[in-house]
């Protein structure tokens, strides 16, 4: 039996605490070593702040974010209403070498949970915003 947990949360970015001790605690009782839970979780809150910020959701809004543990792969996919966000289409790259005052502000969320995942995929669904992030343990 694959090891599942799924937490609904307020579409407010305080609830990203909640969600990190969540994930913090699945990787524990399931024995997964490494970073792969920090990173999931730093890309979650990466994602789903800009979900939040960027579309902002109604008051009763909820978001579903499910936990599985494959073989080799630690899997967290979020699920919310709202206007279509693809995270995964292509943006301008950010300029990492650009002096820092000349750099735009923002921009660099999507492409810290890209490096810190190794896989992220979106669909829109039933009208609603789905993505799978992947992270290798």
């Amino acid at each position: 039996m694959v090891p599942t947990e799924t937490l609904r949360l307020a579409g407010q970015t305080a609830e990203i605490r909640r969600l990190a001790l969540a994930v913090e605690a699945f990787a524990a009782r399931h024995g997964v070593q490494g970073n792969a839970a920090h990173h999931l979780t730093l890309a979650a809150d990466e994602l789903i702040t800009n979900a939040i910020e960027h579309n902002p959701p109604p008051p009763d809004l909820q978001i579903t974010v499910s936990l599985r543990l494959e073989t080799q792969q630690m899997i967290m996919e979020i699920s919310y209403p709202g206007t279509p966000f693809d995270p995964t289409a292509e943006a301008k790259a950010p300029e990492l070498d650009a002096p820092l005052e000349d750099r735009p502000i923002g921009g660099l969320g999507v492409h810290f949970a890209k490096t810190l995942l190794d896989g992220l995929s979106y669909v829109r669904r039933q009208g609603g915003n789905h993505l799978t992030l992947t992270k290798n343990v």
